[in-house]
């Protein structure tokens, strides 16, 4: 995998003294043209190490080093897909299952899913991260849910589980927390709800793809 080829150079380089401890790494860019990978796969090995405790984000100046790794630091897992891959896979999913959705959708689910917007909307005027998280993850689980078919649920709740991890915290903290994707995050959401609730199957298949285009382009800026 990709990311995994990323965190073992930059240990490789810690490691080897060629990156010291209280050093500045190189920036993103230059780190996914050394590395020949896309900044969403530089930024998921990135955040992976911060989740370690390997290397520290400090706002305005850049990535640095805060200690040599070993294998304690590694004790919570291992990165199990690309993000490249698990956002590909659940645009996927979720346009398979929005052509089926409407057929399945209930009142109840409709409400429950306007209810973890607004939940998004407040967490994050909380600055509430985990919180906005939580409902995120939870409006995609009543959307897949919808769908009917139990291996479906459980293949996307498996990539949602995704959103869970510490690496996706650190992910959503650094590069997916300010204010202006934020509100395209919420207004991408209530975009899908509005098709919905029109029934447009037409107009919820743009709608999923227009939040999963969203993240990819605010991962890679």
């Amino acid at each position: 995998m990709k990311s995994k080829y990323v965190v073992e150079q930059i240990k490789n380089l810690i490691v080897s003294q060629k990156l010291k401890v209280g050093e500045k790494l190189p920036n993103e860019r230059f780190l996914a043209e050394s590395f020949g990978v896309s900044r969403i796969i530089v930024r998921e090995a990135l955040s992976y190490l911060k989740a370690c405790g390997i290397i520290e984000s400090r706002h305005g100046s850049g990535n640095y080093v805060l200690k040599i790794p070993n294998d304690s630091n590694f004790q919570n897992g291992s990165i199990e897909y690309d993000l490249e891959e698990v956002i590909d896979a659940r645009e996927l999913l979720e346009s398979t299952i929005a052509r089926m959705f409407l057929k399945n959708v209930t009142h109840d689910m409709i409400q429950d899913m306007e209810y973890m917007v607004q939940s998004m909307e407040i967490n994050f005027l909380r600055d509430d991260l985990e919180k906005v998280i939580e409902s995120d993850v939870r409006f995609h689980q009543i959307f897949s849910k919808a769908f009917g078919n139990s291996i479906v649920y459980s293949f996307l709740d498996h990539l949602t589980d995704y959103m869970k991890t510490r690496i996706w915290l650190f992910l959503k903290r650094d590069y997916l927390w300010d204010e202006e994707y934020q509100k395209k995050s919420i207004e991408n959401h209530k975009r899908i709800l509005q098709a919905i609730s029109r029934g447009s199957q037409d107009e919820l298949l743009m709608a999923i793809k227009i939040h999963y285009d969203t993240i990819r382009e605010h991962l890679e800026v």
